[in-house]
């Protein structure tokens, strides 16, 4: 054999030498990486006492603190505790639109004012005497409506509510004076807490003489009073009597 051949055999057996070595190796390397895959993951043991012999303790990193999203004005700390944002609750924030629309409708309903009309009859029972002889122009009275007052089937004034009144004329019987006579009209109602005016026609009380002049007044007197019908007008405590608005009467 040649030195040429015997050059070339040399150089093709150490070709199929490293060819099969680097086969080898790179089957060895899929081996290992299939076992590596299919092995389950050791966890690390909980943190216990001192290691000893048997029982070696394996240090373990902590693991990576989560850094939590900052919410509601808490800081962005790694590692931080992140506190619950207190919402209100659900039934609270009903009650409060309830509420708030109870204090609207309230609002509302104060905002339109109720009108008790002219010639409505208001009955009062008085809370003192009054006469034609005890009484005095200008003087005050006191009283309570006797009855409800009513608009459009609404109760808009409760019997019970205080009222004033004032006496307007108080002639006693006399020699010249002729009959007695009482005049007296209601001028406030107490509602709310506030007196609000009343203007009612004047109630008379008596009978006066009826003549064609003073004289003819006079001889009637003197005959009524020979006759003992001459009387002096007394309206007594807790008596009831009714009276006409003159003017509507607006209540808030």
């Amino acid at each position: 054999m040649s030195t040429k051949s015997m050059i070339v055999i040399g150089i093709a057996t150490t070709v199929l030498s490293a060819a099969l070595v680097f086969n080898g190796v790179a089957h060895l390397r899929t081996v290992n990486s299939v076992r590596a895959s299919s092995q389950p993951q050791v966890m690390a043991p909980p943190a216990g006492p001192a290691a000893t012999a048997s029982n070696p303790q394996i240090d373990v990193p902590p693991a990576a603190a989560t850094e939590a999203a900052p919410t509601d004005g808490q800081p962005n700390v790694p590692g931080a505790a992140v506190l619950p944002v207190d919402e209100p609750d659900q039934d609270t924030l009903d009650a409060d639109s309830m509420e708030q629309t109870d204090e609207d409708a309230a609002t509302e309903e104060v905002a339109q004012p109720i009108t008790i009309p002219a010639g409505t009859r208001l009955t009062v029972r008085i809370g003192e005497s009054l006469g034609s002889a005890i009484s005095q122009a200008g003087q005050g009275f006191s009283a309570q409506l006797d009855q409800d007052v009513v608009v459009d089937g609404q109760t808009v004034v409760a019997a019970g509510t205080g009222v004033g009144g004032k006496v307007v004329s108080a002639r006693p019987a006399g020699p010249l004076e002729g009959e007695a006579d009482l005049q007296i009209k209601l001028t406030s109602l107490k509602v709310n807490d506030s007196n609000l005016a009343l203007a009612t026609a004047v109630r008379s009380f008596g009978s006066p003489i009826k003549g064609k002049n003073k004289v003819g007044k006079f001889v009637k007197g003197l005959a009524k009073r020979a006759e003992g019908e001459e009387r002096e007008v007394v309206l007594a405590e807790k008596s009831a009597y009714s009276f006409t608005l003159r003017q509507p009467l607006q209540i808030q």
